[in-house]
């Protein structure tokens, strides 16, 4: 059955740019997950920038019921925008925000589990809580960035773990992973961790949740897995790198981009040609589409489009909200045929691994979120 369109619906009267995603996908890579690291440990499922841009709540729903434990991610007002949702999974919130007298009450209204940095902010959750409250504690083993130096970690959470109304529920890090991977570099930051922990031990303290696999250290290594991890990227598509995922990936969570001409014209340049924004020849024939650099155009192609499943090449730049194509080689084409610039049409297809390599990027999450937020998210939910 047809569905009729809801001409009052903000969707309907939108630009025609549509950013298709398959849940399915984020579904299987969930499972994936799951079986890899057994049924013992822990998944928090990181969905930092709006689910790495493929859209928060539908992405914690679908991860949620497909195997992951719990969710974080790094802005409070994400978190509590799915608690008004209706999502009542445990949620980690890393650090990204001055601890305030509002923060903390907001912790407590929203049943939040907050990641700590300093003792600062500790003693700030500890004095202005009215109930305890589960947190986390930040620890940095080689990243340089957030937390508490590994060697200094195990007296402060000692301190915290004492402090009235505050329960150290979970201690995690974030290792540093560059290129190329160095099974020694990552062993030494997992020894500074197990170091603290023993330290830990040592003390009394006790900690339920240890945890510094992200989705790039399960890529490389099972070891680091302790009892939690906290994967992101890998739960929407492959790495680049050949090997970084331990499956095979037959789908994508990135299924299609595409927008639609809304001009289409034969150019006829006489004078100043020179001066035109790309080079013009005779009979050239080019067509709008209402998808530019603010949307991310200049980010999510390779230089070429799908029209008519016939691939055609963009022309100059992008301007802020519009692209130009050259139409030349299809006659055919007219006003309202769709343009794909990421995905399938008509038996053609360009990949969204192709589009990455040629920009530079890792891994598909990074197209996505180049995507602009103006343009609509559809999403398709057959496993």
């Amino acid at each position: 059955m047809t569905q009729t369109p809801d001409h009052d619906s903000t969707e309907y009267h939108a630009r025609p740019n549509r950013f298709d995603i398959d849940l399915g996908a984020v579904a299987i890579f969930t499972r994936n997950i799951r079986n890899l690291i057994g049924r013992d440990a822990t998944i928090f499922a990181a969905l930092k920038c709006n689910a790495y841009g493929f859209g928060l709540e539908p992405v914690a729903r679908t991860v949620l019921r497909s195997g992951a434990d719990a969710l974080s991610m790094v802005d409070r007002a994400n978190a509590i925008g799915l608690r008004k949702a209706g999502i009542t999974a445990p949620i980690l919130v890393y650090p990204g925000a001055v601890v305030t007298v509002e923060t903390v009450a907001a912790v407590e209204a929203y049943d939040l589990i907050p990641s700590i940095i300093d003792l600062e902010a500790a003693a700030t959750y500890s004095r202005r809580a009215t109930r305890p409250l589960r947190i986390a504690v930040k620890v940095d083993i080689g990243q340089e960035r957030l937390g508490f130096p590994a060697e200094e970690a195990a007296e402060a959470i000692a301190v915290i773990s004492r402090m009235p109304n505050l329960q150290v529920h979970i201690v995690h890090s974030h290792p540093n992973t560059p290129e190329p991977h160095s099974t020694e570099y990552l062993n030494w930051q997992l020894d500074r961790f197990e170091a603290m922990c023993r330290q830990l031990q040592e003390q009394h303290v006790t900690i339920p949740i240890k945890m510094i696999a992200s989705s790039k250290i399960l890529s490389i290594t099972r070891g680091l897995v302790l009892n939690a991890v906290d994967p992101g990227q890998m739960l929407f598509g492959p790495f680049r790198a050949e090997g970084d995922v331990p499956w095979p990936a037959t789908r994508q969570a990135f299924k299609k981009l595409s927008s639609r001409l809304i001009h289409v014209r034969a150019l006829r340049r006489q004078s100043f040609a020179d001066q035109a924004p790309f080079g013009v020849r005779e009979g050239m024939r080019m067509g709008i589409i209402p998808m530019g650099s603010a949307d991310g155009a200049d980010r999510l192609t390779r230089g070429e489009v799908l029209v008519r499943g016939r691939r055609v090449k963009l022309i100059g730049k992008p301007s802020l909200e519009h692209t130009r194509l050259d139409l030349t080689d299809i006659p055919e084409a007219k006003i309202g045929d769709e343009v794909v610039l990421i995905g399938e049409q008509d038996g053609d297809a360009i990949t969204p691994e192709t589009v990455a390599t040629h920009c530079g990027l890792g891994r598909i999450a990074d197209l996505a979120m180049a995507v602009g937020h103006g343009i609509p998210r559809r999403y398709i939910e057959v496993e």
